[in-house]
């Protein structure tokens, strides 16, 4: 008996032992990740600041050159000696494309640089199998196209005539885009399968959100509000024609407060923001605005996209404005016709600008951080992009007229 009681006892104090010695390995693999955690953020500031710098310095540059090229090729069209003034311009137009070159080098150099977040991650594989997200690089990821048919009197599924807005349902990830042009709903899984659409007393569907098991949709020629099942069963409308309480000329975007039960609508031609309840009784007005065209709540905020300049306007739910940004113009980050926008995951603020065919990427508080697309039919470019949102991936869903009406995958 006596053995037995000292075998457990050395049993017993094996298994504290290997406790112990658990405990410290852990102890010093966390502070390990935690100081790489450290440096890594404090060189990511650094490569950010150190960018921003330069950034400034080439965009400043460029706007003087800018300038002295167009006073130059002013003179060559009113001077007469126009070889000399020539032979002056090209210099200018090679140093114009060396600016080009060098931001194009730095923004290579900071990706390199940033590589180097792949160490931490493989100690974290290695240990507990965790993955770091990673920065957002919509330019990184390759484009893939859907729906690209069109027709201009067809009904079949997946076949698009203007397609004006989508939105991601929160619950089941499935993704409902309005068919503008033929007045429906059409609405795929997270893998661009077809499911069912849905076009009861529709009239251009504009906006779409949602709220518990119910579809709200702005119709913009019929001038109301229609509330749908999720399922696509139709269930009442609210409003007519008119600029009064529960009334709407032409309604553009919509989203909701959840926690709050609002509806905020783009009453675009009355040039306001209308605010429903959640059962379709009115609430109130933010006004000041000029063609409200899209929005999103965030929160406690609502981002107000509108033809004002600047055309970003924030608000709280008190209805007081915090803050507006982002302006018209080239020295503005080229924004010339904003459609539609979204909230990413790290609140960044994606806008389609259907003039320059792009997506713009601006920071929280309006930094222009990326820019992709251009004008064309090929996958990554666009013809008048419009609806933007992101998919329980992190991809980003742009809906254009290009080619043939369809839906981008970035």
């Amino acid at each position: 008996m006596a053995s037995v009681g000292k075998d457990n006892d050395e049993f017993l104090t094996q298994i504290e032992s290997t406790r112990t010695e658990l405990r410290d390995k852990f102890s010093k693999v966390y502070n390990l990740l935690k100081e790489k955690e450290e440096g890594l953020l404090i060189q990511l500031k650094e490569i950010e600041d150190s960018y921003l710098r330069e950034n400034k310095r080439l965009s400043d540059e460029k706007k003087e050159l800018l300038g002295t090229k167009e006073h130059l090729q002013t003179n060559i069209r009113r001077n007469r000696n126009q070889t000399t003034l020539q032979e002056m311009l090209s210099p200018l137009e090679d140093k114009l494309r060396k600016l080009e070159n060098e931001r194009d080098d730095d923004m290579q150099r900071i990706e390199l640089i940033w590589e180097r977040e792949g160490e931490l991650e493989s100690i974290l594989e290695v240990l507990c199998s965790i993955r770091l997200s990673k920065v957002m690089d919509y330019n990184k990821s390759t484009p893939v196209l859907f729906g690209c048919k069109y027709r201009q009197n067809s009904v079949e599924p997946g076949e698009f005539n203007y397609p004006t807005a989508v939105k991601i349902h929160p619950r089941t990830n499935n993704m409902y885009v309005c068919d503008e042009a033929r007045s429906r709903i059409q609405v795929f899984n997270m893998h661009c399968e077809f499911l069912f659409s849905f076009s009861e007393n529709m009239n251009f569907p504009a906006g779409i959100c949602f709220y518990n098991d119910k579809v709200y949709v702005t119709q913009f020629l019929g001038h109301k509000i229609n509330v749908y099942s999720v399922k696509s069963n139709f269930i009442t409308s609210v409003g007519r024609w008119g600029n009064k309480e529960s009334q709407f000329d032409s309604p553009l975007g919509i989203d909701i407060s959840e926690s709050r039960k609002k509806l905020y609508i783009c009453d675009r031609n009355n040039n306001r923001v209308q605010i429903l309840n959640t059962d379709l009784s009115f609430n109130a007005f933010i006004t000041g605005f000029r063609w409200p065209i899209d929005l999103r709540v965030v929160k406690e905020e609502i981002f107000i996209l509108d033809r004002r300049n600047p055309c970003l306007h924030v608000y709280d739910h008190e209805r007081k404005l915090i803050r507006e940004f982002i302006s018209f113009g080239y020295f503005s980050y080229q924004v010339s016709n904003t459609s539609h926008l979204c909230i990413d995951f790290r609140s960044n603020i994606l806008m389609t600008d259907r003039t320059a065919c792009c997506v713009l990427v601006f920071s929280r508080d309006g930094k222009l951080v990326q820019k992709f697309g251009n004008k064309g039919d090929n996958a990554g470019e666009f013809q008048s992009p419009r609806g933007i949102a992101i998919d329980s991936e992190g991809r980003i869903v742009v809906v254009s007229s290009n080619p043939n009406h369809c839906i981008q995958f970035f």
